[in-house]
This record gives structure tokens, C-alpha cells and sequence, in this order.
């Protein structure tokens, strides 16, 4: 019994010291439990907020400059579709077949134009091309033969025309009042013994700048001096008009009576608010100015990754100052706690972390994607043009590692060695060529230095082979040894013999013989290069006008006629001279079928003569 009360009276003695205990922890545990409800409660969504506003406003900053960046590249986009057929009216204007019907305007004069105008136009692409007088009245048109054809139509009220007629050229995007289908016009003037004759007038469409800027993220469009949108990739947003109440720069002119954008105020003067699908997106707005006209390009770019990072970076401000929290009470709870507690904190903790460095990862992966995206967006816009130049290079490589093969198989080292080198020269060709991307449409800017003609000769041969040996042209060179420098540009003296041969394989086509004789000579310090065809030869009516741009011998839709007007240029670039004549009638050798004598054009080149490279 006396054992047993002892027992009791232990028992009761160490219960009020236990309680004693738990309430000197609690104590203990109050001040870090309100530190960390405060932390919980307003460290945390003032950190989160903080991290937001940062990182919004630098996710802001690389969006801003990757939407001007890709704005650049819209802009330069329009700007080449609208000089992408500047020079066409220019060169129609100064044509002497044009001035010859805006001063005598004959019935078969109009016909042939109206046929021409006609081919032009669909080798082009364009909407309509056609021709006035001074007085504003449409003499000839490419549509000549639709019912809504400009043909016996005045447009003298149309700004284009004034400005040409007072100016030399005129600009001016307006709805077509006859057609009503919108277009650019481009208009030149036509002179004639400082006469004004009348102007000759080019329209284009947009279609296929909006297909191309259709798969794009951003909305974009094209406002006038008006603020009235004529050029987007929203359909419906066409011949809207910029909101008057937003603070756009320029400002609209004022919006009564018309159908605007459904903007909204998006919290800034960059920053637009559209209602889509029952949602509100925002976009940010970026604007540009168009060189030479009164228009402007909007692009409207989602802030989407601003959102994105502003919510991921508040969530990572949030997680680290409830982390802190959560440690401090961790720390806390380790001086009135089990050290087993302190562990789990201590998990809880690199827990969180881990998760933080996932979340920071993530988002880095993603940057870097979108950079990686827009790299290959800026190689997808280059890489037809590069696909199309190359093509017979790529050619004659795969032809000349053929003749590799079969020359390796049998022995012939010196013919491989050979074959390697023009593969080697067509790799340098190829890389050249990518230089000179710019095409018809402008002249080339290499510059000028010695070239072998004998090489550029071999090497034009050289990609025409197939052709050549298809049409079963015979082939005749007459080529000085050693070389002949001269002085040009590889690369476009290549070209400029390439199209005469072709020219030559196509004059030959229909003929019984099929003879292309090329012979270079050299004769006061000038090279004189001759190519020489036995096809029908040119009319002597045609002679004077062969390198007038746009004139042709050919079917329709078969050439615009540009191949000898630029060719002609690019030797005169070189100092020289390209000249056409007919040849005199060569009787057939004997070797060939009996027939007629054999006729002919022939073009000569005469080029400067220079010193060989050391």
C-alpha cells in the first residue's frame, strides 16, 4: 500500500511539471508563430507582387524589342512589295512604242499594247496595267477585254495621275471605282520632245503580302495618312478606322460615320485591349512609320509571355519568402523542438528548392526556344531565294562527282583532280551566288577585277551541258591559248553569256541545223567574244529595239523581254559593249544533212582586256 501511494504521489507531481512544459514551449512558439502568419500573410504577396512588377516590366522590355525587331522585318517586307514592281511603269514609260501611241493612238497600236499590257500583267502578278493620255482618258488596259475593263474610262480626278503628270511619278492606294477591288498605283509620266503625252499606270494588290503575313502570331496592319486600315492579316479589321479615343500616335482623324477597331484601352499608350471569343486579350502596340508615304504599320504582339513570366516569377517570390518563413519557424522550433522535427523542415526545405531550379529551368528552356524560333523564321524567308540560284550549280556538282566516280574506276587521276577543281570553283560560284540574291531586280555591286573569258566561257558551257546535249546543239569554241583577262565580275559575266546561249538554244529550236559556234579574239587591247547560231536570225525592223527593255521575239509567257536589256547593261557596267547582227549565210559543211544555207544571229561582246592575276 505504501508503495503504491508513492507511486501516486510521483505520478501527480510530474503531470503539472509536463504541463508546466508544454505551456513554456507554447509560449516559446507564440512570437514565431506570429512572425510567420505575418510573413505568410503580408511578406508573401507583397514579394510575390514585387517579383511580378520586375519581371513583368523586364519580360516587357524583350517582348517591346523583339516586336520591333520582328516589325523591322514586316516593314522591310512591305517596302520590297511595293518596290517590287517600281521600275516596271518607269521602264514602260520610257518606251518608244508607248510614246508613239499616246501620239498616235491607231487602232492597231492600242491592240498590240492591249495584248502586251495584257502579258505583262499577268507575268507580274498585278491587278491591271494601262495607259492615258494627257488628259486623264485610258487609251489601253491589261484588261482591255473584261466588262469592267478601264478602256474609254477617265481617271484624271486621281491623285496618282496628278502627281505624275505634275511630278514625273505618282503614289496613291485607293479603292478602284471602276473594278472596286483596292491597289497601290504606281504612275510614271511619259515625255516626248518635252512634251507631256500622257502616263502609264501600274496596280498592284496586296493578297499575296497578307497570305504571307497570315501564319504570323502578331496582327498587323497597314493604316493610312486617315487612320483607315487597307492591308492586315485580320479580315475583319479591313476598312476599319484606327479608335479616335485611344492615345495612338499619329492620332486618327476623326471617326464619325465610320466603322472602327474594336480596340479598347489596354492601361498605356502602348497597350491594346480586343475582345475575342468572349475573352479580353491584350496586346502591346507597335508602330512604324513607311518611308515615302503617308502610311503606317501596327503590329499587335500578345502579352502572353509577360503574363506568363510576371505569374511565374510572383509564384518564385512567393515560394522563397514562405521558404524564409518556414525556416525561421524552423529554426524556432528547433530550439524548443525534436531534433526529428528539424530534419522534416530540413527536407521540406531542398524540397522547395528543387522545385524553385525546375521553375527557373523551364523558363530558360522556354526563352530559348523563342529565340531559336525566330532565327528560323528569319533563315525560312531567306532560304527559297538561296534554293532557287543555286540550283545549277548543285547540278554540275552532282554531274561532275559522276564523272569522278567513273574517271577513279578507270584510272584517270589527272581528269579527277580536274573534276574536283570545277566542283571546288562551283562551291565558290555557289557562295557568290548567294551574294548576288538581289537579282533582276537590282544591280549587282560586286566589284570589278580580271576575269579569264576563257573560264567564264567553260563554266557557262559548263551549266547548259544538259540542255545543250538535249536540244542536240553542236558546240564549236575557238578560244585563245593562253587565257584571256578581262576586265568584269565572274559572276555576272557568267550570266551574261549563259542567257545569250540560252537565248541562242531557243532561237535553234525548230531549225534542221543546230550549230552554236563561240570564238573569243583579241584586237587593240580589246577582247572581242562572239556567239554565233544558226536559227532564222533577227528582223531588221527588230534590230534597233532588241535591248529595249520589255521587247521580245518570243510567244507569249514566254520572257517579259528583260534578259538582253539587262545583259546589255551589266557589259556596259564593265566598260564594254554588247551589239546583235545577223549573220552572213554559211554554206552547210560536209558532215551535215543538204540543205539551205545556213543563217543566224550572232552577239558579240567587246571587253576591256587587263593583266592576269599574280
Amino acid at each position: 500500500m505504501i508503495r503504491l501511494s508513492e507511486a501516486a504521489e510521483t505520478d501527480s507531481t510530474r503531470g503539472p511539471a509536463k504541463g508546466l512544459a508544454e505551456r513554456l514551449a507554447a509560449r516559446a512558439l507564440e512570437k514565431p508563430r506570429r512572425l510567420l502568419l505575418a510573413a505568410l500573410l503580408i511578406g508573401v504577396p507583397l514579394a510575390a507582387a514585387l517579383a511580378a512588377g520586375w519581371a513583368a516590366g523586364d519580360a516587357e522590355t524583350d517582348l517591346r524589342a523583339r516586336a520591333q525587331a520582328q516589325l523591322a522585318l514586316y516593314d522591310a517586307n512591305l517596302r520590297a512589295e511595293l518596290e517590287r514592281h517600281a521600275a516596271v511603269p518607269l521602264a514602260l514609260a520610257q518606251d518608244a512604242e508607248v510614246a508613239a501611241l499616246l501620239a498616235d493612238p491607231t487602232p492597231e497600236r492600242v491592240d498590240r499594247m492591249n495584248h502586251k499590257l495584257e502579258g505583262i500583267a499577268q507575268a507580274l502578278g498585278a491587278s491591271a496595267f494601262y495607259i492615258m493620255d494627257s488628259g486623264g482618258l485610258t487609251l489601253t488596259a491589261s484588261n482591255w477585254d473584261a466588262p469592267a475593263t478601264f478602256v474609254g474610262q477617265n481617271f484624271a480626278y486621281r491623285p496618282y495621275f496628278r502627281m505624275a503628270i505634275e511630278r514625273g511619278e505618282g503614289h496613291h492606294f485607293a479603292l478602284g471605282t471602276t473594278s472596286f477591288i483596292p491597289g497601290y498605283y504606281t504612275a510614271h509620266r511619259v515625255m516626248a520632245e518635252n512634251r507631256t503625252l500622257g502616263a502609264v499606270v501600274l496596280k498592284v494588290g496586296f493578297e499575296r503580302l497578307e497570305r504571307a503575313w497570315a501564319p504570323g502570331q502578331e496582327k498587323l496592319l497597314v493604316t493610312d495618312r486617315d487612320g483607315m486600315v487597307f492591308v492586315t492579316n485580320v479580315e475583319e479589321w479591313r476598312y476599319r478606322a484606327l479608335p479616335r479615343r485611344l492615345p495612338l500616335t499619329p492620332p486618327p482623324v476623326p471617326d464619325e460615320g465610320l466603322e472602327v477597331l474594336p480596340w479598347a484601352f489596354g492601361g498605356a499608350s502602348d497597350r491594346i485591349a480586343v475582345a475575342e471569343n468572349g475573352t479580353e486579350r491584350r496586346y502591346l502596340l507597335s508602330s512604324v512609320a513607311v518611308p515615302g508615304g503617308d502610311w503606317t504599320l501596327h503590329s499587335l504582339t500578345g502579352l502572353e509571355p509577360v503574363t506568363t513570366r510576371a505569374q511565374v516569377a510572383g509564384l518564385l517570390a512567393a515560394a522563397a519568402v514562405a521558404l524564409g518563413a518556414v525556416a525561421a519557424y524552423a529554426l524556432a522550433l528547433r530550439r524548443v523542438a525534436m531534433a526529428e522535427r528539424l530534419a522534416l523542415q530540413d527536407e521540406a526545405r531542398v524540397e522547395l528548392e528543387r522545385r524553385v531550379a525546375e521553375a527557373t529551368a523551364e523558363l530558360r528552356e522556354t526563352e530559348n526556344e523563342l529565340t531559336q524560333a525566330a532565327k528560323l523564321a528569319a533563315l525560312g524567308q531567306m532560304s527559297a531565294g538561296i534554293a532557287h540560284e543555286i540550283n545549277q550549280p548543285l547540278a554540275a556538282m552532282r554531274s561532275y562527282a559522276d564523272n569522278a566516280v567513273v574517271l577513279l574506276e578507270r584510272g584517270r587521276m589527272e581528269s579527277v583532280r580536274t573534276n574536283l577543281g570545277e566542283i571546288a570553283d562551283l562551291t565558290d560560284r555557289m557562295a557568290a551566288i548567294t551574294r548576288q540574291l538581289k537579282g533582276f531586280a537590282r544591280r549587282a555591286s560586286g566589284t570589278l577585277g580580271p576575269v579569264s573569258a576563257n573560264g567564264a566561257v567553260a563554266q557557262a558551257l559548263s551549266l547548259l551541258e544538259a540542255r545543250l546535249r538535249r536540244d542536240e546543239v553542236a558546240v564549236e569554241t575557238d578560244l585563245p591559248e593562253p587565257a584571256v583577262w578581262v576586265v568584269g565580275e565572274d559572276v555576272r559575266l557568267q550570266q551574261v553569256l549563259v542567257n545569250l546561249i540560252g537565248n541562242a538554244a531557243d532561237a535553234m529550236r525548230d531549225a534542221p541545223v543546230r550549230r552554236l559556234r563561240i570564238v573569243l579574239t583579241v584586237a587593240d587591247g580589246a577582247a572581242l567574244l562572239s556567239i554565233a547560231d544558226s536559227g532564222t536570225g533577227i528582223r531588221d525592223t527588230d534590230l534597233p529595239r532588241l535591248f529595249v527593255p520589255f521587247f521580245t521575239t518570243k510567244e507569249a509567257g514566254e520572257g517579259l523581254g528583260l534578259g538582253l536589256s539587262i545583259s546589255h547593261g551589266i557589259v556596259e557596267d564593265f566598260g564594254g559593249s554588247l551589239t546583235a547582227a545577223n549573220r552572213q549565210p554559211v554554206a552547210p559543211d560536209d558532215d551535215l544533212p543538204e540543205g539551205p544555207p545556213v543563217n543566224g544571229a550572232v552577239f558579240t561582246l567587246r571587253l576591256k582586256t587587263t593583266e592576269q592575276p599574280s
